[in-house]
């Protein structure tokens, strides 16, 4: 999937977005999160996040090298249902993995069901809809040409993978 990256990410306006946000080492599969005015909600391996400033998520990517895409949304979330979608997700295994709460956010948000099972399936059906404002980025500089990134598209199975991978890392941790 090709994104027109229009810019970098304006640190001083993230408080005020709202946003799905795709962010890794690699992005080959990226994790997924969702930020309503600034307020970050994501499901990993290891915890559910619900309702934190993203500024402060953020600079734990920028300290990881991680890079990040900022799909900017004009959806209307109720913080509370969101929250409540996202807890009842929970972690991530092998039946779960980090889009599903993000794209039921969305679906609950516009009352409409979206036929899709990855990020680049669900991106450009939420841009016919003309509810992206724009892509923004962070740490993509050497990875676009005339402003696009190609986001690589992947199968179940690497997402199956890195979850696995993580569960693991996340386990030896302790």
């Amino acid at each position: 999937m090709k994104i027109y990256l229009s810019e970098k990410i304006d640190e001083s306006s993230i408080e005020k977005i709202n946003a799905i946000v795709l962010s890794g080492s690699d992005l080959n599969p990226p994790h997924i999160g969702l930020i309503i005015l600034g307020r970050y909600f994501s499901c990993s391996v290891s915890s559910v996040i619900t309702d934190v400033p993203f500024l402060r998520i953020f600079k734990n990517l920028k300290r990881r090298n991680h890079k990040i895409i900022f799909a900017e949304i004009n959806i209307s979330f109720s913080v509370e249902r969101i929250k409540g979608l996202f807890l009842n997700h929970g972690v991530l295994n092998n039946e779960k993995t980090c889009l599903l709460p993000v794209k039921k956010s969305i679906e609950s948000s516009l009352n409409l069901k979206f036929n899709s099972e990855f990020i680049f399936e669900l991106l450009p059906l939420i841009e016919k809809l003309n509810l992206i404002e724009k892509y923004s980025h962070f740490g993509l500089d050497s990875e676009i040409s005339n402003n696009y990134f190609t986001l690589s598209e992947y199968k179940k199975l690497d997402i199956l993978n890195r979850i696995k991978v993580l569960t693991i890392s996340h386990v030896r941790q302790y």
